[in-house]
């Protein structure tokens, strides 16, 4: 009888995980998430619109603000960078090492084209609305 137990628990035990396998099949992939593309400019012109400075890159390359509304540069890079002007507008910062921040506020409306002075092809341009 004591045998008769323990083969009925063992045959329990193998249905039970066969079931649990199943349930749990991990064949089948989770759904994709995504995390949305850095935006633009806020519709405020009291926001403040934040570029990073990652991968030798701006990120995002291309934004659009309003006169007067402030640019936060922040290095996310373990090398530094700078902002500089080169068309439609005259600023440049000092070297912007990892987690530090560069900020300028347009006071006229255009188109203002920067690079990073240090890195080649680092570049990136700024709309400046009404």
């Amino acid at each position: 009888m004591h045998r008769l137990t323990i083969a009925a628990v063992a045959s329990a035990a193998l249905a039970l995980g066969a079931c649990g396998s199943k349930s749990s099949d991990s064949s089948t992939p989770a759904p994709a998430t995504s995390t949305p593309a850095a935006s633009a400019a806020p519709t405020s012109s009291t926001g403040t619109v934040k570029v990073t400075m990652q991968d030798i890159k701006f990120a995002p390359h291309d934004i659009t603000v309003k006169v007067g509304q402030k640019i936060q540069w922040t290095n996310n890079d373990q090398v530094g960078h700078n902002v500089t002007a080169t068309k439609g507008a005259t600023f440049a910062s000092d070297t912007v090492n990892n987690g530090q921040t560069f900020t300028y506020t347009p006071t006229k409306a255009g188109v203002i084209d920067y690079e990073c002075t240090i890195h080649s092809g680092q570049d990136g341009t700024i709309t400046v609305t009404k």
